[in-house]
Formats: C-alpha cells, structure tokens, sequence
C-alpha cells in the first residue's frame, strides 16, 4: 500500500541529478506530486526509475525554473512617469494579442459554421422529413456570419488603433530615455570635485572645504590637487 509519505516524497533516480541539482526542493516536490497524483498517475516505481514522462516533466520544470529567474533580474531603472508609460503600453499590447485571439476564435467559429452549412445541405439533400429543421439551422448560421464579420472589422480597426498608441508611447519613452541620458552627461561634465563650489549643499560639503583650506597651508600637494 502506497502511503501519503511516499506520495509526497521524491525518490528520483540518479539517473537524474543533472536537472534536480538545478531546482529547488518545492519545484521537486510539486514535480514528484505531478507525477504521482494526477488523473493517471505513474506508480512510485516508475516514478523512481528512468521514465520518458519523468524526464520530459523535469526538463519543463528546469526550463521555467531558469526563465524564472532570468525574469526576477531584469530590474529596469526608471523614472515614475517612465514605468507608468510603459505598463500603459504592456497593457496595451496585451489587450491587442486578446483581440488578435479573439479574432482567431471568430475566424474558427466562421469556419466552423460554414462546415455546418456544408453539412446540413447534403443532410437535406438525403434526408427530406428533416428539411423544415436544417433549413432553420441553416438561416441562423447564415444569420450570424455578417455579425461575426463586422465583429472580425471592428477588432482589427481597434488593433490598428492600439499599434498606432503603442508606436506613440514607446517613441515618448525614447524621447525620455535620451533626455535622461543628456541631463546625466551635464552633470557628470560640470561636477569637480577638486573645484571648492560657490554655495554649499550641506554642513558636511562646508567642513570638508574648511579642512582642505587648512592642509593646503601646510600642504603643497593639497594645494595641486584643489583649486580654491
């Protein structure tokens, strides 16, 4: 009898160490339960030995485990104004790939419904005591497919519109990523810190220049290397 404990409780075998030493013990403890506890489960003997499915299920695991992690150092530095233009943008172009699916799925239905309108005309063509019924069905298919077709317009306008936002946003986020960039290079232009400055930004700035006065009395490097 197979108890909880063994369920719960990987006992890969070696055959697979290079995939487990790359996950974290949850990821391997939800892989063994994948394996073991699904609508058709292996048995903990095949789960335990060298199996297609175990590997395949660990190659996809190690797979979205990297990924994963990939995703987690990506940390972008940007301004509040920057990160709002381009969550805009990704919600955006989300919405646009819905449509697009959306879109599919009409496509299919309208193929599927003329496959149905094929279908109940030879059903009619072999079958006269149901022709009142398909004829019926068939009005309502043919009914349907103009409102689909504006449907299949109308989203792939809405798409246009949205490609056109998305164009729009990401040249202002360029535009922004530049000025940043030029801002940056002005101040790394005009800040020497050998240079005593005319006004102070703090106490602390105001201390370490009257130090710096007071060496270079007796200091002639201190006086090459500040200018006062």
């Amino acid at each position: 009898m197979v108890t909880m404990t063994g369920i719960l409780t990987p006992t890969f075998h070696v055959y697979y160490s290079k995939q487990l030493n790359q996950l974290p013990r949850s990821i391997k403890i939800d892989t063994w339960r994948r394996l073991t506890s699904r609508k058709h489960p292996l048995s903990i003997e095949q789960a335990s030995s060298i199996h297609p499915e175990v590997e395949d299920l660990l190659n996809k695991a190690v797979g979205n485990y990297i990924k994963q992690k990939e995703r987690q150092k990506m940390k972008p530095i940007t301004s509040d104004c920057e990160t709002s233009l381009r969550q805009e943008n990704e919600e955006l172009c989300i919405s646009k790939r819905a449509l697009e699916k959306k879109i599919e799925e009409l496509l299919d239905l309208q193929e599927q419904y003329k496959s149905h309108e094929v279908a109940m005309t030879r059903s009619l063509e072999e079958s006269g005591g149901k022709v009142s019924q398909l004829s019926d069905l068939v009005a309502f298919f043919k009914s349907i497919i103009p409102d689909t077709k504006k449907a299949i317009a109308s989203a792939k306008k809405y798409i246009d519109l949205l490609e056109n936002k998305c164009r729009h946003l990401e040249n202002i986020i360029t535009a922004k990523d530049r000025k940043i960039i030029a801002l940056v290079d002005q101040i790394l232009k005009h800040s020497d810190a050998t240079i005593e400055p005319k006004t102070y930004s703090s106490n602390s700035e105001r201390k370490l220049w009257t130090k710096r006065h007071s060496e270079s009395e007796y200091d002639p490097e201190v006086q090459k290397k500040y200018t006062f």
